[in-house]
């Protein structure tokens, strides 16, 4: 397991722009990573995060490329598992829900990719990234990893609200993410260069300016940041469990 998560925390310190949600799946499928349900959801995963990164970036007149490779992940996806769940989660009963709902998702997102609403097709990018952790729901994820989960879910659904100048929604999410800090605080141990306070006031700044901007979009930048840094107090949460020999 050591070896498995340092290749992950190296994945995660090296590549903090790459999605949260790339590294929790690899930290969910850790167990078993050469399983061919780890594979193929991480497959997924990735591709629809290099979709989600093309559409804001605005740099192409086309997404079809990105889009045709998570419509292949996803059918090689649900020729497996559709309607039979791997065999962590046999006893989730909600698993056809979710695909059947995953799938709708990836339909609306290509109808608007076709029709060129690119920023549209974004937002619903974000969505579906933010329930990926719903797969993982019966595969006994532990306490942390559900609140590694909820962290990812929060500042995704965060990025949405500002992109989508939810002054409502982006201020109850930032309020969700200080609680979700309190949380990390115990786990982080006494290091002094953890970066919890870096964390705790860049919320405070978000709070503010979310309450002072009527325009939400400008602070998108803020958002990517607290994401990283959030990325960051995880890796160190995982050096102490992996490594407990360290000092704090």
């Amino acid at each position: 397991m050591a070896v498995t998560g340092f290749a992950v925390l190296q994945l995660c310190t090296a590549a903090p722009l790459i999605a949260c949600d790339d590294t929790l799946v690899m930290l969910l499928t850790a167990q078993n990573p050469g399983s061919e349900f780890s594979r193929i959801i991480r497959s997924f995963n990735s591709d629809l995060t290099a979709l989600g990164l093309a559409l804001k970036a605005m740099e192409k007149v086309s997404y079809d490329q990105e889009m045709a490779k998570v419509m292949d992940s996803w059918l090689e996806f649900t020729k497996k598992y559709m309607t039979n769940p791997p065999e962590e989660a046999r006893n989730d009963l909600r698993w056809a829900e979710k695909t059947s709902a995953t799938a709708r998702g990836i339909g609306e997102i290509r109808r608007l990719i076709n029709e060129k609403k690119f920023t549209e097709a974004h937002d619903r990018v974000l969505e579906l990234n933010s329930k990926m952790g719903a797969f993982f729901e019966a595969f006994g994820v532990s306490d942390e990893k559900q609140l590694f989960i909820s962290v990812s879910t929060n500042l995704t659904n965060l990025e949405r609200a500002l992109l989508g100048d939810d002054k409502e929604a982006s201020a109850n999410l930032v309020k969700e993410l200080t609680k979700n800090l309190e949380s990390f605080t115990p786990l982080l141990g006494d290091n002094p260069d953890n970066r919890k306070e870096d964390v705790r006031k860049l919320l405070i700044e978000l709070a503010a300016d979310i309450e002072l901007n009527s325009s939400l979009k400008a602070l998108d930048a803020k958002q990517q940041q607290l994401k990283t840094i959030f990325e960051e107090l995880r890796s160190q949460i995982l050096m102490r469990e992996w490594f407990p020999g360290l000092k704090n």
